[in-house]
């Protein structure tokens, strides 16, 4: 099966089309199956089922977590409840709790988790989509199951980059098979024409037709860094960690 595990709707404050649209796409680009995982925001079970059925392609309920511009990023997918907590060693137990699935995207951004394996992820998205300079720096020595995301962010993003996955048409079959590291990368990134044309369509669809919720949802943005870096100042002070890096031992 080809699965892309990394997909954004509108839902995402920073994505462009509704979640009918990217899964009409995905099985239109030869995509067996998408898990969608907008931002903090976890794609309704029901809702994965619908669209199922209605476009013949396994949907995949998914969320992306960690603040969307100075956290580190993480995925879950498969999962049934919004996973809240902040420190990642309580994050990656929850998913495993909710017997979902955890992947490290782009794990040599900024906004990625380096020590994936040592932490303690099911899955390293070690071919994302939109980083191929950040791709040829994951080494995986410790080789735990390797997939691809296409971290599409609008319509044609989408259908260059996929997980070859050993698997039946579920979502129990799919994280199994990942889980066993019966997976691995497939595609390719995404070309520079199609990445760099996400921004005038971003402009055209997101702020110059709906300025007012562009504004709140900027302010909105500016205010979850504030107070983001206002929690991580409070904890350093008192434990010299951040919340989100820390681990158990």
């Amino acid at each position: 099966m080809k699965v892309d595990f990394h997909v954004h709707t509108d839902r995402s404050i920073d994505a462009v089309h509704s979640p009918r649209q990217m899964v009409r796409k995905a099985k239109k680009a030869g995509l067996d199956a998408l898990a969608i995982t907008d931002h903090n925001c976890l794609f309704p079970k029901n809702e994965a089922q619908h669209l199922s059925k209605e476009f013949d392609i396994l949907v995949i309920p998914g969320m992306e977590g960690g603040n969307i511009a100075i956290r580190k990023h993480w995925i879950a997918v498969g999962v049934d409840h919004p996973i809240t907590k902040c420190r990642i060693d309580a994050v990656l137990s929850s998913i495993q709790h909710e017997s979902g699935l955890s992947i490290a995207p782009h794990p040599h951004t900024r906004l990625g988790y380096a020590e994936y394996a040592r932490i303690g992820f099911d899955a390293v998205e070690s071919l994302n989509g939109s980083e191929p300079a950040a791709n040829r720096r994951v080494k995986n020595s410790r080789h735990i199951p390797e997939v691809a995301g296409s971290d599409a962010h609008a319509l044609p993003m989408l259908g260059y980059t996929w997980t070859e996955v050993d698997a039946e048409p579920t979502v129990e079959s799919i994280l199994e098979s990942v889980r066993k590291g019966r997976c691995r990368p497939g595609g390719s990134t995404i070309p520079f024409i199609d990445l760099i044309g996400f921004y005038p369509t971003y402009i055209l669809h997101r702020i110059l037709r709906e300025p007012r919720a562009a504004c709140n949802a900027a302010r909105t943005v500016i205010r979850d860094i504030r107070m983001e870096r206002a929690r991580e100042s409070r904890y350093t002070v008192h434990h010299d960690l951040l919340p989100g890096d820390q681990i158990s031992s």
